[in-house]
């Protein structure tokens, strides 16, 4: 068995010094050293294209990290693992989750929510289950392992990945459906679980240089201003995927999108719930995406180049319709 790790440092990279916290290099090969005192049978091969703190992820890691594991031969290997923080782990995973959706080999995700030091850290069972998934064959493509405080590690799709609640380190899915467990080393699929094929294709990851304007929801929201630099704008909303349609602020925060040639996407929005202020979505000229992970949507737009875009709205029907609702 052989497996490529690609470092990029998070909270499992993480030593503290005085009580501050920071990424240590020797800390990630800590890692494969107490995994291997339970099993040495696994040959790793390491690379560490980046080593940072994920809150200070930003497009060009995404980057780095795409061509260091898409520029070496990964026929070499039965499996990749990336270490990565947890604070941006999400749109992480979604992106390599768009960019390899064709692997042949699984690549997973592993993060951990303290430090190794720490007793309370998941890191060495989010990594030791990834690898036990490896050895299962369980799956292709791109996925997550991470444990929450549970007997069993839960194996997540990559692109379905939820942001953590506020001062939690659980990790969900969508309608909190995985794609299965690792327990006792075995890994059981999620009978639940289905997906379909995604419709557009990520042969090459550009950025364009061009910004994705992602916008939360709160009361007396006042809507920001637009420039020539934002390619697409994703609007998210309430659970029950409702926007405050009655505010002015909005309607001509949409009125000018379209004099700019700016496509303005809703995330949140399902079936069911009709409630009066969505009927005017279509009048806004909002485009409403289908039941998908708000991360991933906003991977997708800011993956895409400009031209493309509107292919996000034309293709419904791809991964991130996924026959979940």
């Amino acid at each position: 068995m052989k497996i490529l790790v690609v470092f990029t440092g998070g909270t499992i990279a993480c030593s503290s010094d005085f009580g501050i916290l920071h990424t240590d290099t020797h800390n990630s090969f800590l890692l494969l050293d107490m995994y291997s005192k339970a099993d040495n049978s696994v040959i790793f091969v390491t690379e560490t294209p980046y080593m940072i703190l994920s809150e200070n992820l930003d497009s060009s890691n995404l980057f780095a990290l795409y061509n260091c594991i898409k520029n070496l031969d990964l026929s070499d290997f039965d499996g990749v693992i990336v270490t990565h923080g947890t604070d941006t782990l999400q749109y992480t995973s979604a992106f390599l989750g768009y960019a390899f959706s064709s692997l042949q080999i699984p690549l997973v995700l592993v993060s951990a929510n303290f430090p190794l030091s720490d007793s309370r850290s998941n890191g060495l069972i989010n990594f030791s289950s990834a690898v036990d998934f490896i050895k299962c064959g369980g799956g292709r493509g791109v996925f997550v392992s991470y444990n929450n405080k549970s007997d069993f590690t839960e194996i997540h799709r990559a692109t379905r990945l939820l942001p953590h609640a506020p001062y939690s380190d659980y990790l969900t899915s969508i309608f909190n459906i995985n794609y299965g467990i690792v327990e006792n080393h075995k890994l059981i699929k999620n009978s639940a679980y289905a997906e379909k094929p995604d419709k557009l294709s990520f042969d090459e990851i550009n950025f364009d240089g061009l910004s994705v304007l992602k916008i939360s929801p709160y009361p007396d929201m006042k809507y920001p201003t637009l420039n020539s630099g934002i390619k697409a704008v994703l609007l998210e909303t309430y659970h029950s995927g409702t926007l405050n349609t009655k505010n002015n602020s909005l309607k001509e925060f949409c009125g000018l999108a379209k004099e700019l040639n700016i496509p303005v996407f809703l995330t949140g929005n399902c079936d069911g719930f009709n409630y009066e202020s969505k009927l005017l979505f279509d009048s806004f000229d909002i485009k409403i995406l289908p039941v998908a992970s708000p991360i991933a949507m906003y991977i997708k737009l800011l993956t895409l180049p400009k031209n493309r875009i509107n292919d996000v709205f034309l293709s419904c029907g791809g991964d991130f319709s996924e026959n979940l609702s």
